[in-house]
């Protein structure tokens, strides 16, 4: 019986030998594209911050610029001396649109 289980290991030395190439093989090849993923997102993390932040900065230029032409704004109201603010909030600013719901399914 000993003699039958130290001649299986025997010929399968070369089947375990190919396993343990294989997941070596397996193993690098996946902390390959670990560190190629990090190091894309450490040079792509900075990029996108930088497009966020001049999306924003190019948006409040608009409301600002839109604010400014808006002759119903709050601040032309409080420039001419009007205390009316349209019913709104503080931090709210814009155009106050007046509707009637009819059907909330609309």
């Amino acid at each position: 019986m000993q003699n039958k289980l130290k001649e299986a290991n025997n010929n399968g030395i070369f089947a375990r030998l190919l396993a343990w190439v294989m997941l070596g093989m397996l193993l690098v090849v996946g902390l390959a594209v670990f560190v190629v993923m990090l190091l894309l997102s450490w040079l792509l993390i900075p990029i996108m911050i930088w497009r966020a932040k001049r999306r924003m900065a190019d948006f409040h230029r608009r409301a600002q610029n839109a604010n400014a032409s808006n002759p119903y704004s709050r601040k032309s109201a409080h420039n001419n001396g009007s205390s009316y603010s349209g019913g709104r909030g503080e931090a709210e600013s814009g155009r106050v649109f007046e509707a009637e719901v009819i059907d909330k399914s609309e």
